[in-house]
């Protein structure tokens, strides 16, 4: 069983529930598809966290903009405020943080995952096929959308595990947008389908639901996980900081 976490956004409290969770499921490996930072008040916390425990990490958007100003471009000015107050927050000018700007540095969005025992070969991205780190394959597009045709069209396995809209669920090619509604929502996957999956955010989820979301997949059915975690701390702690906007804050109750 693989257990695929993404877009963390420096929630601690997010990631140490999920790993909470995780610890019943017993996953043989454990993914994450980017975007450790940004957005959240726990920037070096949730980085040694993914580090240690993580077999895979891919760089997101949030990652890379953390890096180098030019992948901020089109960020607004709440995504542009965190990555400023991470930066500060993790000084590149302190030595005891070049191993953490190091690895971040290292990392990439986009990578093939080997078939291996129980599962066939997966490709991994952050955000799309087309364009691994910044590409949208939003919820509202529809079957025939030349993003998601090209997306398909681009992809080099059946199955992609992607991140970076914070909205849970999947487009099996030819059809809409599913969503991963409920405490625990499986997709049976069909044989000879291509599939698009969206594992979720664990820090920051969007769709209307606050509670973070993670998925599994054993290579026949792919399960998303919804768990509640102390909200109102996260919250708090972003509000606490005085750097990072107050609407971070708020619209982590929201679930927006």
């Amino acid at each position: 069983m693989i257990a695929f976490l993404s877009d963390l956004h420096s929630n601690q409290e997010a990631l140490e529930a999920a790993l909470r969770d995780l610890e019943s499921w017993r996953p043989d490996a454990l993914i994450c598809l980017g975007d450790i930072v940004g957005y959240g008040a726990a920037p070096r916390e949730v980085i040694l966290k993914t580090r240690e425990l993580c077999d895979v990490v891919l760089q997101g958007n949030h990652d890379a903009a953390l890096l180098d100003d030019k992948a901020a471009r089109g960020f607004h000015e709440r995504a542009l405020r965190a990555i400023d107050w991470t930066r500060l927050a993790l000084d590149p000018e302190k030595e005891e943080n070049w191993p953490l700007w190091d690895w971040l540095g290292e990392l990439v969005p986009a990578m093939e995952l080997a078939e291996g025992p129980g599962h066939e070969a997966l490709q991994l991205v952050h955000a799309s096929p087309c364009e691994p780190l910044n590409e949208y394959l939003l919820p509202t597009l529809g079957a025939r959308s030349p993003r998601l045709l090209a997306s398909f069209e681009a992809a080099r396995h059946r199955l992609t595990f992607y991140g970076h809209t914070h909205h849970p669920g999947f487009f099996a090619e030819g059809e809409p947008f599913v969503r991963a509604c409920g405490d625990e929502y499986r997709l049976k996957l069909r044989p000879g389908r291509r599939y698009l999956i969206n594992v979720g955010s664990v820090g920051q989820p969007r769709d209307g639901d606050p509670r973070l979301a993670y998925a599994l997949f054993d290579g026949e059915e792919v399960l998303w996980r919804r768990v509640a975690y102390d909200v109102d701390a996260a919250s708090r702690r972003i509000a606490e900081t005085g750097g990072l906007p107050e609407s971070l804050a708020t619209r982590l109750h929201a679930g927006r």
